[in-house]
């Protein structure tokens, strides 16, 4: 395990532990993973998967090792765990639906997501010249080693996001002169890209094994699964809204899957 540190106070006050190495590494998430992972010493080689979890997610050991046995047992290159109800969050589709086991989508969040080694290496070069991220969550869905039934939300484990969105990276970014909006930009141009991926979910493993197909068949499986369990929520009528919302996406946007190949420089 690798504990990429950007406060000097933070990794001052890192305990030793076997198996887990420590860096400082200044910057924002992606930048700095790009630091981290293509430093001497590191052999990425010697991995079939690789979590990428922000930090501030509340999790243990046991949740890690699921998303992993998953990952391999689904063959997927791309999936995240899903987010309990007490999580902040910027989509709710991914938040937990124990209705399933897993639900294969066309968008895996920059917050949590676990990749393969093949994906990892193709996205490593894009993590150098980028803080927030931002756009990768619908490009690494649609790649040649992605791509549809590869991509999936786990719902049979989920993590708590502690933290509301964006709140410190967007101050590190306006410090450094930087916005989310204009990575996502640059991004979006070097794979031709115009508007927003709307997350949608296409396919799912119910959770007594059994396959689900059907963008509105499983939309009306998340939603009574979510009004059913209300009390879980932090806010009750947001989760009412949200889930009414992601019923209505299920039914109108579309799911775009095509491979995707980034441009030649002009």
């Amino acid at each position: 395990m690798i504990v990429s540190y950007y406060s000097e106070e933070a990794y001052a006050a890192h305990v030793a532990q076997p198996g887990v190495q420590a860096v400082l590494v200044k910057g924002g998430k992606w930048d700095g993973l790009y630091k981290t992972l293509t430093a001497e010493g590191i052999d990425l080689s010697a991995y079939d998967y690789i979590w990428l979890p922000d930090d501030d997610i509340d999790t243990n050991g046991e949740a890690i090792e699921t998303i992993f046995g998953m990952a391999y047992e689904h063959g997927l290159t791309v999936c995240q765990p899903s987010l309990t109800p007490q999580s902040y969050f910027s989509h709710f589709l991914l938040i937990q639906c124990a209705a399933f086991r897993l639900r294969y989508t066309n968008y895996i969040e920059i917050m949590v997501p676990c990749l393969s080694r093949e994906v990892l290496l193709r996205a490593l070069p894009l993590f150098k010249n980028t803080m927030s991220g931002f756009g990768l969550d619908y490009i690494w869905c649609r790649w040649p080693e992605s791509g549809a039934f590869r991509c999936a939300i786990l719902d049979e484990v989920a993590v708590f996001h502690t933290r509301p969105v964006g709140k410190h990276l967007k101050a590190a970014m306006t410090g450094a002169g930087l916005s989310a909006k204009g990575e996502e930009g640059e991004l979006k141009e070097h794979f031709g890209l115009r508007g927003r991926v709307v997350p949608v979910a296409y396919a799912a493993i119910a959770a007594d094994g059994t396959p689900v197909t059907g963008r509105y068949r499983i939309g009306r499986k998340m939603v009574a699964y979510w009004l059913e369990n209300l009390t879980a929520f932090r806010d009750r009528g947001e989760a009412w809204r949200k889930a009414i919302q992601i019923l209505k996406r299920q039914y109108v946007k579309k799911v775009e899957m095509t491979i995707l190949k980034a441009r030649e420089p002009a």
